[in-house]
């Protein structure tokens, strides 16, 4: 009975806390953002209507502890309990060797809580075999995912047939893979997020009767390859990566333009170089510091995130995604959908699916937007499944120099959804 009630007050105790928490509460934290991050890892809510049905849940988990020897309900609760446990521990013991957000936390709290909490309610079960099922099952599962995580490595497809416009250029970087047409003034066009240059063509095209036009793919994406494999992907190696293609091409002074996480490192570039961008083109950006919808916030956990980048990496999945972004179902191709899952399969752009979630801190530019003096066209679509339309009245509001336009009927993937729109908006503001 003892160690029942040891188990079952460890729940009431985190049940407490809970409530805690729900009052607005945030230590150990000075903030929520810092709480969810410390104790998960990831950023969600800590309102009341998410922790305290947790809060529920645990005085529920007391109750079927101490029950556990009157009651087949309560003990199957218990093995429950004790399996997610023994999964928790498990991925404690992988995030030990890994750079984790919360890594002493991990390490000296929450690994070793979950192994005594699971021997302990493991020996409140009758049966051997469930007591061997309960731990080898969950840790079963773990091992299997360690090793999908950090030794499996998907295919890489056949590089696709280029683009008669296509370029390459060295850098002690990386081999820049771009697109180039036209004559004129220069714009450089960031490759969509996890996106090819080539998403770019219909801009390419209109703006190429004025501009010398430049789509790139910067690391991680398309056909630019790294040289570096040390390569940080986060706001300073993306913004370092915008600048070597400049110098490259000895581009001083540009249009910068960007859709998705390449409209926010596009911003952030703008922001550190204010000399070498004179507009800014931001088509459903990046660069708020919020919350990414769940599928892309999960990439941020150790190990989960390696796994889930590479389990993807397969074109029925990735036909899915690309259809998620889009309202105009008809302009996904198996062209378009090959143009994303070939290059998605290349060692570096699969790394930095999950990198590049972790290390971009948006809370950089987002402080900056007031300061961002370069005239400014932001575009959204307002059936944004990535990034929530309301995101644009933000940028309106912060950016000083800002035009902020909704297109009705247009998804996240702008550049091809919607570019019957976007491109005479574009070229009337770079004019």
């Amino acid at each position: 009975m003892g160690s029942r009630r040891i188990v079952a007050g460890v729940h009431v105790l985190l049940a407490a806390l809970h409530i805690y928490w729900a009052t607005g509460a945030t230590w150990p934290a000075p903030d929520e953002r810092s709480l969810s991050r410390a104790v998960l890892g990831v950023e969600l809510s800590f309102a009341p209507q998410v922790v305290l049905p947790l809060a529920a849940l645990h005085l529920l988990l007391a109750f079927a502890v101490l029950r556990s020897d009157r009651s087949a309900l309560c003990r199957a609760v218990v093995a429950g309990l004790a399996a997610g446990l023994a999964a928790r521990a498990a991925f404690g013991l992988v995030w030990i060797f890994t750079d984790s957000a919360f890594y002493w936390l991990n390490l000296l709290v929450y690994t070793p809580a979950c192994i005594a909490l699971c021997v302990a309610d493991v020996r409140l079960l009758r049966v051997r075999w469930l007591k061997a099922a309960v731990v080898a099952g969950p840790v079963a599962v773990v091992t299997v995912l360690t090793l999908i995580a950090y030794v499996y490595q998907p295919a890489e497809q056949a590089h696709p047939a280029e683009s008669a416009h296509s370029r390459y250029v060295e850098t002690p970087l990386a081999r820049f893979h771009y697109l180039q047409r036209g004559t004129g003034s220069p714009v450089v066009l960031l490759a969509p997020g996890a996106s090819p240059a080539t998403a770019w063509d219909a801009e390419l095209a209109t703006l190429a009767h004025d501009h010398t036009v430049y789509a790139v793919d910067l690391p991680g994406q398309g056909e630019t390859r790294l040289h570096d494999e040390r390569f940080a992907f986060d706001l300073d190696g993306m913004t370092n990566a915008i600048g070597q293609f400049l110098d490259a091409l000895r581009l001083e002074s540009v249009v910068l333009g960007g859709n998705s996480w390449s409209g926010g490192w596009g911003l952030a570039y703008a922001q550190q170089h204010p000399d070498r961008v004179s507009k800014l083109v931001l088509l459903a950006p990046s660069g708020l510091d919020v919350s990414d919808v769940w599928s892309w916030e999960i990439l941020k956990q150790p190990l989960i995130g390696e796994a889930l980048a590479k389990l993807t990496v397969n074109r029925s999945m990735v036909e899915s995604a690309v259809r998620s972004l889009f309202v105009h179902q008809n302009l996904v191709t198996p062209q378009l959908v090959d143009s994303m899952w070939i290059p998605g399969t290349y060692r570096d752009n699969v790394r930095s699916m999950y990198a590049l979630e972790r290390g971009l801190d948006w809370s950089v530019t987002e402080k900056a937007l007031p300061s961002t003096r370069q005239p400014t066209l932001v575009l959204w679509g307002d059936h944004d499944t990535v990034l929530p339309v309301a995101q644009a009245a933000r940028f309106g509001e912060l950016l000083p120099n800002a035009t902020v336009r909704i297109l009705p009927g247009c998804g996240h993937a702008l550049t091809v959804d919607c570019a019957d729109r976007v491109t005479p908006l574009l070229s009337a503001f770079v004019r």
